[in-house]
């Protein structure tokens, strides 16, 4: 069957040319080998960007985040220059952790709550008590906090283990002017949770690469996706596919021309009416690009660097080496993969969605209302909307709800075995993940056996190799 190409030229819409990939069996060593996951912490978690945290969370100055990477602990503040900078979170005196909280504010200093040492946002060691009780001084510049490369970019906050690493814009490469079209920075978070996974961080990153999963495995998306005309592109170290939605998946079983129950849900949250609509499922997502055209004009809302095919479709983006995005004009959903600090066979999923704010009170209010404005679902893998809460009962408060009190949701933490909901679709995933692991460990299985529809889980393992041989590592033969 020949592809239909819906993708627009220009406008982020171009194909990128096809590498020549090996399609040989990917060992499952990579997923279960201690050894294999050192290769990963020495040459790429260490040496690569890494997406720390939100701009919207540290607004002001002295505003500050944490966040983990394998057994490091990581400190983003804003400081009196604007600047955003990271630092190691450990107290230089005894190693103990300096800001224990997820968020906060610190009062001009972090003050260390064993022995009160103090640092400013700068970094900068400012007090120790008793400092004639050190005969060895406390001149020496390491006693300072070490201060990691940071930049913030699109509403993000990045940052890097490696005091060498390429510049950000170089390491973004073509997906940096893709993603500024959207309006990231214009977008409040209304969704934040933590899930520790038992799988391999890899295993979590592979489950939304790809759409052959989709008909299998949600079979309720079928009515208002295309999961066989995707255009994928394979960037230096990036990749994407973009998924026409608002159009039925071509598999014989699907009906082609009537309007399905989900796919009018997905019309009517997007301005179109499906019983007034006198046009074919084939039809409709044409129908919803003009819709979102004039509803943006009502909005207020500048979709001018995005292409008609933005209005309907998911651009999903996999940013080397861990964070996963779809990405559509009124809202995104974000996937980061962290690696389990000892354990191959864990590791942490942060999920975290994104609305554009309501034009008349230009806040959020509560989930309910978040997920009601977004007014696209968010995609094959997950949750966004109130279309998608009706679509798949259960999403509607995903285990967590809005703290108003501090103007951001709450950040929920779920450990391993623990009850929530991610919404139908993602607990479909969900589902899936810790089978995945499980049968990675079985000495019958070899290794993954992926098609052209996997070739983005094909060039992810291959730049993984790539970048490891070229920072001086040595790749196992697994084969």
């Amino acid at each position: 069957m020949a592809l239909i190409r819906y993708a627009q030229p220009g406008l982020h819409g171009d194909k990128a040319p096809e590498p020549n990939l090996n399609y040989e069996r990917i060992p499952k060593e990579r997923y279960t080998s201690k050894e294999f996951m050192k290769l990963e912490w020495d040459h790429i978690w260490t040496k690569t960007w890494l997406r720390g945290g939100l701009s919207q969370d540290v607004k002001e100055p002295n505003d500050f985040i944490t966040t983990e990477m394998g057994n490091w602990s990581i400190i983003l503040i804003r400081g009196e220059d604007r600047k955003v900078r990271a630092f190691h979170n450990v107290c230089k005196h005894r190693g103990n952790t300096l800001a224990q909280e997820r968020i906060g504010k610190i009062d001009q200093t972090f003050k260390c709550s064993y022995h009160r040492w103090q640092y400013d946002a700068m970094g900068q060691r400012v007090e120790s008590p008793d400092p004639e009780t050190f005969p060895q001084g406390l001149c020496d510049p390491s006693l300072h906090l070490d201060e990691l490369p940071c930049e913030e970019w699109n509403g993000w906050i990045m940052y890097s283990l490696n005091p060498d690493v390429r510049p950000l814009e170089e390491w973004l490469g073509p997906v940096k002017n893709h993603l500024e079209a959207y309006n990231f920075d214009q977008m409040d978070l209304v969704m934040d949770m933590t899930i520790e996974w038992n799988c391999n961080w890899k295993v979590s990153v592979d489950a939304f690469n790809e759409t052959y999963h989709v008909w299998g495995t949600h079979p309720q998306l079928m009515d208002w996706l295309d999961d066989q005309n995707v255009q994928i592109d394979l960037y230096d170290i990036h990749n994407r596919y973009l998924v026409p939605f608002g159009v039925p998946s071509p598999r014989p079983h699907v009906e082609q021309e009537e309007i399905g129950d989900n796919l009018g849900v997905y019309m009517e949250q997007h301005g179109v009416d499906p019983k007034g609509f006198n046009g074919t499922a084939q039809q409709a997502r044409r129908a919803i690009q003009l819709a979102q055209r004039e509803r943006a004009k009502e909005k207020d809302w500048d979709f001018s660097q995005l292409n008609d095919d933005q209005m309907s479709d998911d651009y999903h983006y996999c940013v080397f080496p861990n964070v996963t995005l779809n990405t559509h004009a009124t809202n995104y959903m974000m996937f980061t993969q962290r690696p389990h600090p000892e354990d191959p066979n864990k590791c942490f999923y942060d999920l975290q969605m994104f609305s554009l704010a309501s034009d008349t009170d230009n806040k959020r209010t509560n989930q309910a209302k978040q997920v009601e404005e977004s007014n696209t679902p968010s995609n094959m893998t997950g949750v966004g909307t109130e279309a998608e809460t009706r679509v798949n009962p259960g999403m509607g408060d995903a285990g967590g709800g809005i703290d108003n009190s501090n103007g951001r949701p709450e950040h929920i933490y779920v450990k391993d075995g623990e009850e929530h909901t991610l919404g139908e679709v993602l607990d479909q995933d969900a589902s899936n993940v810790p089978f995945v692991q499980k049968g990675m460990n079985n000495p019958a299985y070899k290794g993954l056996w992926c098609g052209r529809q996997e070739r983005r889980i094909i060039h992810f393992h291959q730049v993984i190799d790539r970048l490891i041989m070229e920072d001086g590592g040595q790749v196992p033969d697994y084969q």
